[in-house]
């Protein structure tokens, strides 16, 4: 699965706030702790992980 095939189910669920205690940084999180897991350069998982968390909360785009 690509990147950015992984942060766009985190991307859509943060859009439809399925939870009553409403808390966007939840999926954020979880796409953050996949790009950990990626065998990356530390400058680039810096940088995939504030992009993807960027694009799951609405303020970037793929």
């Amino acid at each position: 699965m690509k990147l950015t095939e992984a942060v766009e189910p985190c991307r859509r669920c943060h859009r439809s706030a399925p939870f009553r205690f409403y808390n966007g940084n939840t999926f954020a999180a979880i796409i953050r702790d996949v790009i950990n897991q990626l065998d990356l350069p530390e400058e680039q998982t810096v940088v995939a992980r504030s992009l993807a968390g960027h694009i799951v909360a609405g303020v970037a785009t793929a």
